[in-house]
């Protein structure tokens, strides 16, 4: 790593000995459709469920590819969020180095799914991202595994996209720290010492404590967990 990829170092020291050490890389999804519908619509939500990547955010990811040989050999672990930005940035930005690590994991988790504010947000179920996403193992993941008001969350009668254009809600500040808390338990309990994450970016940003600003499309960011050191490793 040189100098210039390293935009900041920033430390801080919990006195927490008993933190087992892990390098985390923390990666966010390519260019989304929503990103660019968003701020071209005066910031007024487009309504783009589970919104895909443009043509650029595939750009992004496969440029993703070539980061990952330079500075991510080491990863032992990956785990993308189920939204579908992420799960193609995965895909396109780790594809070549699974299929030459054939023995590396790549795992699937809603513990860092996007904070829900906006249409992007709100997941799909299972089934159809299973159907759409056969190269990836989703585990133990729920039917409906994104964030939902407890009033509708088993009610699948519901067209829970509709009811968001008509209702609309946000995921209380109490339940995204409850998954960051949850996320990084399961980051600290797993064997592997490198992991790479890819996910989203207000998620990343509370996760850092809003410590940094918000993550750019592919950019990676690597963190410590034994002195929380974080460092860019890309602009």
């Amino acid at each position: 790593m040189t100098n210039s990829n390293v935009i900041e170092n920033q430390i801080l020291i919990d006195g927490a000995n008993s933190i087992p050490k892990k390098k985390i890389y923390f990666i966010r999804h390519g260019q989304s459709t929503f990103n660019i519908a968003y701020l071209s619509n005066n910031k007024v939500d487009p309504y783009l469920f589970d919104a895909r990547l443009t043509e650029e955010g595939e750009k992004q990811a496969n440029e993703l590819s070539d980061n990952v040989e330079k500075y991510l050999k080491d990863v032992e672990l990956i785990i993308s969020s189920p939204l579908t930005r992420a799960l193609c940035t995965t895909r396109r930005g780790f594809g070549k180095f699974l299929k030459e690590n054939s023995n590396i994991k790549c795992l699937v988790s809603p513990l860092h799914s996007e904070t829900v504010n906006t249409s992007d947000d709100n997941g799909r179920p299972r089934s159809t991202i299973e159907k759409e996403n056969p190269d990836f193992n989703f585990g133990d993941l729920q039917e409906r595994w994104w964030y939902l008001p407890s009033s509708i969350k088993d009610d699948l009668s519901i067209d829970t996209e509709l009811y968001f254009k008509t209702n609309g809600y946000k995921e209380p500040m109490e339940s995204i720290l409850h998954r960051i808390e949850e996320f990084k338990k399961f980051l600290l309990s797993r064997n592997e010492s490198t992991i790479a994450v890819v996910g989203h970016s207000d998620f990343f940003y509370h996760f850092f404590d809003r410590s940094i600003p918000h993550m750019k499309n592919c950019q990676i960011v690597s963190w410590c967990s034994e002195t929380n050191e974080k460092v860019y490793i890309t602009k």
